[in-house]
């Protein structure tokens, strides 16, 4: 039986050395598990904060655009900083911009056709930001295929929505031989299209259909509106319409739910392809603009389509490289 001196030595009793060494080892361990996870959340939170210090301060860019185009036009191009203050490059022109947050600064400050910003190129507090504000680009006049390049529009024609459509395409067809269309067609069916067959301005809801008026090489607007019942091919140069109809030729038996997608510079069921230039096409949906093209070439110079609906590159599907002016 235990004396008192006894019971009060027990409840004294210490870790021993190996008890010790164990815990030092479980919490060095547990440091370095965690740390590293500690650290990387923290950097990950300071880069996510750097990034919307960007955003903020392309957002104010573009609220100060919005002001200074109430009472003059704001011309595009690449602008300079200093402090507040941008400068069209070779140029007077400039604005002030109300901001304040983190020191943003960047090399590149683009202010598009579209009155849309890009920013490249930055640092916040004089860190570099690997970050982009907006989409980078060089707007260019056209795009020509040589016979062999297409852009899917990735924008789906079926039996749902056939009637809802209407497809715009300013182009300049160089050269066709039986057929030199834009859409989406496939022999028989899901055909909906516009341009130039047998040297005849053409158009197709299901079927085909011959507007009895002679092509020759001008650049046109093909504008097939289904939705609105109407088909208007207009001479970009005289302003003339070259057709104009209120009545358009429907089959839609010629549809089936599974569809194709609208191409442009070729119709994509019979992965037909033509030599053409576009200078800018739009999709319509029930009246909503959906798609709306414009020739460009991205940050690497690559030559392609930029629809200003999305935000969004669309790139050549089939081989060879555009031309562009």
């Amino acid at each position: 039986m235990y004396s008192e001196n006894n019971l009060i030595r027990s409840k004294l009793k210490g870790f021993t050395l190996i008890e010790l060494l164990a815990v030092i080892v479980i919490l060095a361990i547990i440091a370095l598990i965690s740390v590293p996870i500690v650290l990387n959340l923290i950097n990950d939170a300071k880069n996510e904060s750097d990034k919307r210090s960007i955003d903020l301060y392309g957002k104010a860019i573009e609220l100060a655009i919005a002001r200074k185009s109430l009472t003059e036009e704001v011309p595009s191009g690449n602008y300079k900083t200093n402090g507040n203050t941008l400068t069209l490059e070779d140029n007077e022109f400039s604005f002030e911009v109300e901001y304040e947050g983190s020191k943003v600064e960047c090399n590149l400050i683009q202010l598009n056709d579209d009155m849309s910003i890009a920013l490249d190129d930055c640092k916040v507090n004089d860190k570099k930001i690997d970050y982009s504000y907006g989409q980078i680009y060089t707007k260019l006049e056209y795009l020509e295929s040589t016979g062999t390049q297409y852009i899917d529009t990735n924008f789906l024609v079926n039996i749902d929505n056939y009637s809802k459509v209407r497809f715009v395409v300013d182009t300049e067809i160089i050269y066709t031989k039986r057929w030199c269309l834009d859409g989406s067609s496939n022999a028989q069916l899901n055909a909906i299209y516009m341009g130039v067959g047998y040297n005849k301005i053409y158009y197709g809801i299901g079927n085909d259909t011959s507007t009895g008026v002679e092509y020759n090489q001008n650049r046109y607007v093909f504008d097939l509106d289904v939705k609105n019942n109407k088909y208007i091919v207009t001479n970009k140069t005289t302003g003339e319409y070259a057709v104009n109809l209120d009545t358009l030729n429907i089959n839609p038996s010629r549809f089936n739910e599974t569809g194709l997608y609208l191409w442009l510079f070729g119709y994509s069921g019979e992965n037909s392809k033509h030599n053409a230039k576009i200078y800018n096409s739009k999709i319509y949906k029930d009246n909503i603009l959906v798609r709306d093209f414009i020739p460009v070439l991205d940050k690497d110079g690559v030559p392609c389509m930029y629809d200003k609906v999305e935000g969004k590159f669309y790139y050549n599907n089939g081989t060879g490289d555009f031309k562009y002016e």
